[in-house]
């Protein structure tokens, strides 16, 4: 098999692990592709190993393993988008939701190597900015696109239309429009519902909303969701997945649904993801002063 290693962050403990997954692989045989600007920050001698770019990955990849946090394995996400290349995550980070195995990851990738795992598909959402002049920018998001104000103190209204008829004007700090996986990243924080990764939903969560009243809202997948700024001088930032920061004005029109794409995330036997929310934030165990 050709495993692709991932990453962009190091320190003692990454250059430890990644050392002993190469050398776990090598020794088993397999083919190993390190994504170069990893390689350059690692300080790793091209020995063993070819080096590939984010933007061209091969189309032999087995799998990518993803060295670091759920950030790691979103910009892993963002890279196969329109490939059914599975991704393994091993979390170096704190939380890792998106990942499958931590620190102690020998067993699981053996389960890996010798076929013991399974494959969770995952919603991926369409987001496009149609722009004034006719223009059209489209990006793909595995948690959450996020609009928020930019530049100012103040709320910013945004209107929604779910399928072309109105639903609310929003006047808060922002607005979350999130995928069942990323009901635990961003829009948890803000006070939204845990969502089933398995499910095909959207989530719209207002960020700091200024009416009490509001609350989030859980849509089907075959929804269209589309926002515009109501303030003619508003300005806000829109993010995909926490990266690609754009600038949206009340020019602009974002219309965000399901894409066709599903990125693949491996499992690993006998896990569940109610098993990892009652460890990730600690339910059932009592709180000490």
């Amino acid at each position: 098999m050709r495993f692709a290693i991932w990453g962009f962050q190091t320190n003692d403990e990454t250059n430890a692990h990644v050392m002993g997954i190469i050398e776990n692989l090598q020794e088993h045989g397999h083919d190993i592709a390190i994504l170069d600007s990893f390689a350059a920050i690692l300080g790793l001698e091209h020995d063993g190993f070819s080096l590939i770019q984010a933007d061209q990955l091969p189309a032999d990849l087995d799998f990518i393993l993803s060295i670091g946090g759920d950030g790691t394995l979103l910009s892993a996400a963002q890279a196969v988008m329109k490939r059914p290349i599975p991704i393994l995550g091993i979390n170096l980070g704190k939380l890792g939701f998106l990942t499958s195995l931590e620190r102690d990851w020998r067993q699981g990738l053996e389960q890996l190597i010798n076929g013991h795992y399974h494959v969770e598909e995952r919603m991926v959402l369409n987001c496009r900015i149609e722009h004034q002049d006719g223009a059209e920018e489209v990006f793909w998001a595995l948690n959450e696109i996020v609009i928020e104000r930019a530049g100012d103190f103040n709320i910013i209204p945004l209107r929604v239309e779910v399928d072309e008829s109105y639903m609310n004007t929003y006047k808060a700090d922002g607005l979350i429009i999130s995928t069942p996986t990323g009901s635990t990243a961003y829009a948890l924080s803000a006070g939204g519902p845990v969502l089933d990764p398995g499910l095909d939903a959207l989530l719209i969560m207002p960020i700091s909303a200024h009416t009490l009243s509001v609350r989030p809202v859980v849509l089907p997948d075959d929804s269209q969701v589309t926002v515009k700024l109501v303030d003619p001088a508003g300005r806000a930032s829109l993010h995909v997945d926490g990266k690609n920061s754009l600038p949206v004005t009340a020019h602009d029109r974002i219309v965000i649904r399901a894409s066709g794409y599903r990125i693949q995330l491996v499992a690993m036997p006998r896990s569940s993801f109610f098993e990892k929310l009652r460890r990730k934030l600690h339910w059932g165990k009592r709180f000490e002063a």
